[in-house]
């Protein structure tokens, strides 16, 4: 009987159909296209849905449609009889509340479409495709919204010294005119995405222009304001992850309600489903309604906003997204939209942005070759900007209206005579600790430094960037020491062999100081810029003079894993008093502080769920904290050559891992370990511990030091001595969730750390401590941060006890009080 009913339908559909006819839904007060609204024919539930924006294609002929209807979740539902090729047709919204949704017991209808779709996700998710290409036009718009401002002239009398005279507010008149000329933003952005399965993924930006900016970084907004596809577990906007109403489980986090159903032809029925989370909910959720074609259970569009908690984001946000089907049953993303308000201010004017993205030349399964697609997540093409007009020209779906025109006009003159560029440019200095000046950047953290063997130390670092050359790059540094008064000094250079790969030949010499015993410099670390929260190096106290010499080769052979082999000659002279035991016989006892070291260096680091970007002059900048991270270490002696004595094998590895909740801020777990295999090496090889203590029976005097991010701060400088360690930490930041009162919100933490270690040839080190770590060293502490903020940095106090085996007889000796400064955006 149901097969007979639809051959029916089918033959009746098939004998109207013919060149077809279009229009457009709209907002009727706003005037604003309005996305998926489903639309009906003759009464019928065989229709069609509006696209991005609002518009449709009915292929009927026009004359056999008796009138449309229209339905859209909020708006009053519309019957048509006025059928015009081309027609607007205009909804009303329901301003009054809607009533609330009674759930009643038995099958919600809505779950086996939401289940099914689920079932089916990974097989209709486009990074499930062996390859995919496409190219896209973004275009965001920030303006103003000014419908609450009143318009009109005030006048204001007032009294001065018996003197009355009469004062004009144009406040309102002058925001009106000025949203009715001009929008205060215009950004209009072309990228070309290249995905070759398993782990290439690449898109750059090809065309960039943003009024009043020609710094191409602006471009990041059209990449990273919400995820391509809503088929992932969590789902990303503005930089947040929200769990995905697609998700195995997910009828009970969320309540589904089936508002609509309709047809695409006999054999696409499409559900309109909502979906909002359930009371006392423990995960970031969103609310939204999603439409299902049950051809293959994929997503046709949805629509999503973040549900925020109270007084967490003064940002309203709606995502929606809109599916086309290719081929037999690949579904992909046509249409990108986001919708963005802010906060009315007191004189009624809102700001809103509105960005549209359109996916256009679309191919499902290219041959793509991989040494052509970059390892980077974004790249910024080099021509982006002065290339912007042409593509730009060649990929807009209208021309620029008069309002986006005046914007660039008027917008871009301000940001010449206000050079607003240079004050972006400032920002990413900041980031990458570097100053660009014309062919070369100067680095900032080579100016001026400040340790207690060197004093303060002022200085200059210099290194060629892309204006100079992008295959090429030279550089060198010198810095003076005013309490050693020595001079330091290096020079280097690298080649990029292959830019795809990140394939650099590089080498170089340093006369410097290197922290003797130090266990975290790993080869593929990474320095963090002026934003590091590294201050145990302000107070180390034991230092080698360390001559090198260096060469090497890194490589990224995946998207996230880089890798860096390096030859190296070391010659290194500890400072003080320390002497290694060199040899011990009946006819001669030799101790000396200066050794010679020749290794080859293997560096690994993985992190598997970072994103880079590629941007030119900026190198490549991480898009978000990757985690977890791994590094790995492999030195590999070699005895013999360059005057080297020392035969060792020395392993060092961390990890780090960060999880994100919303009900306790951010949890932080690290992990690191060293071994050095060998019967003897100087204490340069081997590890003191990351101490952050000051050796001092005052308690004021410990205090003056600056509590570090991943140090013990109860451990004292050079207290312990080992060939093996493992260190173990965590960190709980419930950032400002227990605690926040108006503006005043501390970020308090909670840290524990633990590590374990061991000697095997005490004997031989003279003149410094040889107690190890067997018996494990334990420290806990309290940190109230962001108690002051001052820019980008914020100050708190550290609260840290010492406990376990090697814990002092006074209850004061185990215990410091420290200052805490942690960067703040």
């Amino acid at each position: 009987m149901k097969l007979l009913i639809a051959l029916a339908l089918f033959f009746t559909i098939s004998n109207i159909q013919a060149q077809g006819f279009s229009g457009q839904v709209v907002d009727e007060k706003t005037n604003e296209p309005l996305p998926f609204v489903n639309i009906t024919v003759n009464g019928s539930k065989v229709g069609t849905a509006s696209d991005i924006d609002g518009r449709f294609i009915l292929p009927y002929k026009i004359e056999s449609v008796h009138y449309l209807e229209f339905s859209f979740i909020g708006y009053k539902k519309l019957k048509a009889r006025d059928v015009k090729d081309g027609q607007v047709y205009r909804l009303r919204e329901i301003t009054e509340d809607l009533p609330e949704v009674t759930v009643l017991p038995g099958i919600n209808p809505a779950h086996r479409i939401i289940e099914n779709a689920v079932e089916n996700k990974s097989r209709n998710r486009p990074e499930s495709l062996d390859a995919f290409a496409y190219k896209t036009y973004s275009k965001f718009v920030l303006g103003l919204n000014v419908d609450s401002v009143d318009a009109t002239i005030d006048t204001i009398s007032k009294t001065v010294r018996d003197s009355t005279f009469t004062e004009y507010d144009s406040t309102g008149y002058e925001m009106v005119e000025f949203a009715g000329k001009q929008h205060l933003l215009v950004m209009e952005t072309v990228t070309e995405r290249k995905f070759l399965a398993p782990s290439r993924d690449n898109e750059t930006v090809l065309a960039q222009r943003t009024s009043g900016f020609k710094n191409p970084l602006f471009s990041l907004i059209a990449t990273q304001l919400q995820a391509f596809s809503f088929y992932g577990d969590y789902f990303s906007m503005v930089g947040e992850d929200f769990l995905n109403p697609l998700t195995p489980g997910s009828t009970k986090k969320y309540f589904f309600i089936l508002e609509d159903t309709t047809y695409n032809d006999v054999w696409d029925t499409v559900y309109t489903i909502s979906f909002r989370p359930r009371p006392n909910y423990t995960f970031r959720p969103m609310r939204g309604r999603i439409s299902i074609n049950s051809r293959d259970w994929a997503i046709q569009n949805v629509t999503a906003s973040p549900v925020w908690e109270e007084n967490e984001n003064s940002l309203d946000l709606t995502i929606q997204q809109h599916y086309q089907k290719f081929g037999v049953r690949t579904w992909f993303p046509v249409q990108l939209n986001a919708l963005l308000s802010f906060e009315r201010d007191q004189e009624g004017s809102q700001v809103y942005g509105n960005m549209r993205t359109y996916i256009k030349q679309v191919e499902i399964n290219p041959v793509l070759r991989k040494n052509k697609v970059s390892l980077a997540k974004i790249s910024i093409d080099e021509l982006a900007v002065e290339n912007a007009e042409e593509l730009l020209g060649q990929f807009r779906n209208d021309s620029l209206d008069a309002k986006e025109k005046e914007t660039y006009r008027v917008v871009d003159s301000i940001g010449e005579a206000e050079n607003l560029d240079k004050q972006l440019e400032l920002l990413a200095t900041l980031l990458s600790g570097r100053i660009p000046l014309y062919y070369v950047d100067l680095e900032l953290n080579k100016i001026i430094g400040f340790n207690a063997y060197e004093g303060f130390r002022l200085g200059l670092g210099l290194h060629t960037n892309s204006r100079f050359s992008r295959w090429f790059e030279i550089g060198g540094y010198f810095g003076y020491g005013f309490r050693d008064q020595v001079w330091k000094y290096g020079y280097d250079a690298s080649a990029t062999l292959n830019k795809v790969y990140n394939l650099k030949a590089y080498g170089g010499y340093s006369f410097d100081l290197s922290e003797t015993g130090a266990s975290t410099n790993f080869l593929q670390g990474t320095s963090g810029g002026l934003f590091a929260d590294n201050y145990r190096q302000l107070f180390a106290q034991q230092f080698d003079e360390n001559s090198k010499v260096y060469a090497g080769l890194s490589f990224d052979p995946a998207p996230s894993l880089s890798t860096n082999l390096r030859l190296q000659r070391e010659n290194r002279l500890t400072i003080g008093n320390y002497r290694y035991l060199v040899e011990n016989t009946a006819e001669a006892t030799r101790l000396q502080n200066g050794f010679n070291y020749s290794e080859l260096v293997l560096g690994l680091r993985y992190s598997p769920n970072e994103e880079v970007l590629e941007a030119g002059e900026y190198g490549r900048i991480s898009l978000k904290e990757a985690t977890p991270v791994f590094l790995l270490d492999i030195a590999q002696s070699l005895p013999n050559v360059w005057g080297a004595r020392f035969d060792y094998l020395k392993i060092d590895f961390k990890a780090n891992y960060t999880r994100k909740s919303l009900s306790w801020g951010r949890s932080i777990f690290e992990l690191q370990a060293g071994k050095v295999f060998t019967d003897g090496v100087p204490f340069s090889k081997l590890y003191a511990g990351t101490a952050n203590g000051i050796r001092n029976a005052d308690f004021l005097e410990r205090a003056r030091a600056i509590a570090d991010r991943s140090s013990f701060e109860t451990m004292q400088f050079n207290e312990f001595l080992n060939d093996m360690y493992i260190h173990l930490m965590f960190r709980q930041d419930f950032r400002s969730i227990l605690f926040k009162k108006g503006d005043f919100a501390p970020h308090i933490e909670v840290v524990s750390r633990a590590i374990w270690g061991s000697l095997s040839s005490p004997e031989l080190h003279q003149n410094i401590s040889t107690r190890d770590l067997s018996k494990g060293y334990y420290e806990s502490g309290l940190e109230l941060n962001k108690l002051y903020k001052l820019n980008f940095s914020a100050f708190g106090l550290g609260f840290y006890y010492r406990y376990g085996p090697y814990t002092f007889d006074e209850f004061l000796d185990n215990f410091t009080v420290k200052f805490t400064s942690k960067f703040s955006f």
